[in-house]
């Protein structure tokens, strides 16, 4: 047997729409938690996204302030052999291809003016360009891992 009764009067009719009526509000507190049941798994799913970026953005940093002395010492290598130094200014390339694959990029700092958000002034002398690097600046995804190291070279008064 069903639960549904054959509607006899005016008086089923209105008990009838008050079942309706009452069945069609549970029907929307149930959409309206279904919906926000979604809405709130999108804003963890975005949370997650961005947690796992600042993450991936942390170990790329502690890894590069512990490789970046050892780059700098394959660039200030100098050797006798010209086949031994093409050989590491080939892999300094190579690191630095690698490197600009995770969004690691070198500051450039060639005849570029002092700007401090990019430099460390570590000396100023007086000669014919604006700036010379001692040692390399690196950045990431846009802001700086470690500022490049500059020697001003103000211009003859």
């Amino acid at each position: 047997m069903s639960d549904e009764k054959k509607v006899t009067g005016p008086e089923d009719l209105g008990a009838l729409l008050e079942r309706v009526q009452a069945e069609a509000s549970k029907a929307g507190e149930y959409l309206d938690l279904a919906r926000r049941a979604k809405a709130d798994f999108i804003n963890y799913q975005d949370r997650v996204k961005r947690d796992r970026q600042l993450w991936r953005k942390e170990a790329l940093e502690g890894f590069m302030l512990d490789l970046l002395p050892a780059l700098d010492g394959l660039s200030l290598a100098k050797f006798e052999d010209p086949k031994l130094v093409e050989a590491l200014r080939l892999v300094e390339k190579e690191f630095v291809r690698v490197l600009a694959k995770a969004g690691v990029t070198p500051i450039d700092t060639a005849g570029k003016p002092f700007d401090p958000q990019f430099h460390d002034a570590v000396a100023v002398d007086s000669g014919g360009t604006t700036l010379e690097e001692v040692r390399r600046g690196w950045m990431i995804d846009g802001y700086v891992l470690r500022a490049a190291s500059v020697r001003i070279v103000k211009p003859p008064a």
